[in-house]
């Protein structure tokens, strides 16, 4: 599985004087638990009776790259992904947090759905009012409704997006801890 999905890393870059690059990867996997089920997904009575986990952060960590997220976050939480290459006096990190591609399917998904059936609906309410068929109910306060939930619908979409790609302080802070790394720029 590849981390690294997206070819920009330009949002966030540390450095790191006290680790070699080899020493990122075993560091990380000691202070994080492997990721798995978020924790939002275990049904609560499952919780009460399974350990969650010793971390407060989920990831996976590849020969040069690795992924981290809350534990706690919910579906539209942002995932930091990054990698990481030598640098003259220690390690450079770069990386950026954005939606997982479960999360990002599931967004446009739902939004070319919901905008589907908007766009019937206007369809089929516009065909009342201007043909005298009766397929709705109230055509009048249909086709308001219809129109007035596509930008709704939009909005909903780009909020969430812009939601899963702000910068988790949490994250940032552990990254800092961790890893023994200065923010540059």
């Amino acid at each position: 599985m590849a981390i690294c999905q997206t070819g920009r890393f330009v949002s966030l870059s540390f450095f790191t004087q006290t680790l070699a690059p080899e020493a990122v990867a075993n560091t990380l996997r000691r202070s994080i638990d492997v990721g798995g089920v978020p924790q939002y997904m275990v049904p609560w009575f499952i919780r009460l009776f399974r350990e969650s986990g010793t971390h407060p952060v989920i990831g996976v960590v590849e020969s040069n790259a690795f992924l981290l997220r809350s534990r706690n976050g919910g579906s539209y939480a942002p995932t930091f992904y990054a990698k990481w290459e030598p640098e003259y006096s220690g390690t450079r990190i770069e990386g950026q947090f954005d939606l997982a591609p479960l999360a990002k399917l599931s967004l446009r998904i739902s939004l070319i759905v919901t905008l589907s059936l908007f766009i019937i609906g206007i369809a089929l309410n516009a065909l009342d009012l201007t043909a005298g068929t009766h397929f709705t109910h109230d055509p009048h306060v249909g086709l308001v409704l219809c129109i007035v939930f596509v930008p709704f619908t939009i909005g909903f979409y780009l909020v969430a997006q812009k939601l899963g790609s702000r910068p988790n302080k949490r994250l940032l802070a552990f990254l800092e801890q961790t890893l023994a790394a200065s923010r540059v720029g």
